[in-house]
């Protein structure tokens, strides 16, 4: 258990934003978890007994299903957040997949315990209400994202979004599951992975991309990395 974790070593901007009256009744109940590559924590419909703050080098990926099990990412989880933020909201069963992308620590804790602390905590309400504002603001761009601009625009601003929230040098991603998130299929991931690759922006070897120019993915990429990303700054300032 974290019972004496100080702000700066949460790893966490939402948990990291709560004044100490609030880290000190929850500190006792947050729980520090390894969450693996490709780990589903929930499925749609699944009850959300567990909501996840993931610390720096952990993302997840919110993943929109279609009754056929087509998917989509609609929205990225880091570092910045929380997951199953419904399970605070009192919303009920999951609308979501929520899949490990980027492996790494994650601070577990009961949902009814911090659903108790919400409801008398303001600082918290207003923390986790900012998250979700920005939150829904994301999934709203993915979806404008997905439907107006190129597979490598929309290639490149993930992996933007990735490198955002990664701690290593490389994103272990095969073009099955990259299609998977951008909700096109394999050979169309693999044919914008070559052109970016043939570009000088990223390597990609045996599912491991690797970005080499930052700068010039920002150049491929369409500006919703840009609008999701001042979304997200200074969040809880």
């Amino acid at each position: 258990m974290a019972t004496e974790t100080r702000p700066a070593e949460l790893e966490n901007q939402l948990l990291a934003s709560l004044s100490e009256d609030t880290l000190k009744r929850l500190k006792p109940h947050l729980q520090i978890v390894h969450l693996q590559h490709g780990q589903i924590l929930y499925s749609v419909d699944d009850p959300v007994p567990f909501a996840y703050f993931p610390r720096r080098g952990c993302m997840i990926s919110l993943l929109a299903v279609t009754e056929d099990g087509d998917t989509a990412e609609v929205g990225v989880t880091g570092f910045e957040g929380v997951v199953a933020i419904q399970s605070v909201l009192g919303g009920g069963d999951n609308s979501f997949d929520f899949l490990v992308q980027l492996a790494g620590d994650a601070w577990k804790i009961n949902a009814d315990i911090l659903r108790q602390e919400f409801r008398k905590d303001l600082k918290l309400q207003e923390a986790v209400l900012r998250y979700m504002h920005a939150s829904v603001a994301q999934i709203s761009q993915t979806a404008l994202c997905n439907r107006l601009h190129t597979v490598e625009e929309r290639l490149a601003r993930w992996l933007l979004l990735c490198e955002d929230r990664m701690n290593g040098e490389h994103i272990t991603l095969t073009h099955e599951m990259l299609g998977k998130m951008l909700g096109t299929r394999r050979s169309t991931v693999s044919l914008a992975a070559a052109t970016l690759q043939n570009a000088g922006v990223l390597n990609y070897n045996r599912g491991r991309i690797a970005i080499k120019d930052r700068r010039g993915l920002q150049r491929v990429s369409c500006s919703c990395y840009e609008t999701v990303r001042r979304r997200f700054e200074n969040l809880y300032a």
